[in-house]
């Protein structure tokens, strides 16, 4: 059994040269699944295509009555960069699940023309600081280096559990630059204030120029982006 990928018509075909990748499936504080919703309503984005992997956990969400099927869905953003985003409410739940999802999804994104993959994250702490610190990391230390210079950040040092790890490893296996980035998440859930400092670091790396609501309003936006793109 392996990952299925169902393409929307006519995706098979999209170019997308140079594409960042960014991905946002579900982990500590939904950090970088919030983030990742939030940026999609920000863009005018496209679905690529759906992954369906049978070894996403066996738990079906029910909202309304109706049945949310365990997903990840990629995204095209073209302006103001080419962006794709891999947004989903499930991760696999063994390791060959992982690698599998993983390897299909940089098989699509390079597919596309993706060469740099950032992956996104919480780094789960009892105490938090106050400005919710970022971590990086890379298999590249010149990228950790390119990535201090330009946003505030520290090299972390520890375990990546998930495809937060896993994509920017395998990605290094193709050639691709990668960043994984990490920010402090407490036990709440959303942690919105740890998925803001996430966006607003995206924002400064790619200059993608956005303008940042409060958590109040990064928090309404991520209902409402959620209740658009998954029910």
């Amino acid at each position: 059994m392996v990952t299925e990928v169902v393409f929307e018509p006519g995706a098979e075909d999209i170019r997308a040269d140079g594409a960042v990748l960014i991905e946002g499936l579900p982990g500590v504080g939904l950090v970088a699944k919030v983030a990742v919703a939030y940026m999609l309503s920000k863009f005018q984005a496209r679905k690529i295509c759906r992954f369906y992997s049978p070894y996403f956990p066996s738990l079906i969400y029910v909202q309304d009555g109706r049945l949310i099927p365990a997903f990840a869905d990629l995204y095209l953003v073209e302006k103001p960069i080419p962006i794709l985003f891999l947004y989903g409410n499930s991760q696999p739940s063994t390791s060959y699940g992982q690698h599998d999802l993983c390897e299909k999804v940089l098989d699509v994104a390079v597919g596309l023309g993706a060469n740099f993959i950032i992956t996104l994250g919480g780094y789960g702490k009892e105490e938090v600081s106050e400005t919710r610190e970022v971590y990086v990391s890379s298999t590249r230390p010149e990228t950790i280096k390119r990535v201090i210079e330009k946003i505030p950040a520290k090299v972390y040092a520890g375990q990546i559990v998930g495809a937060a790890g896993l994509l920017i490893t395998l990605a290094e296996e193709r050639g691709l630059d990668n960043l994984s980035m990490l920010v402090e998440a407490s036990e709440m859930t959303p942690d919105y204030y740890a998925a803001k400092r996430a966006i607003e670091s995206v924002n400064m790396l790619l200059d993608l120029g956005l303008k940042i609501e409060d958590v109040d309003g990064i928090s309404r936006i991520y209902v409402s982006t959620l209740y658009k793109i998954e029910f």
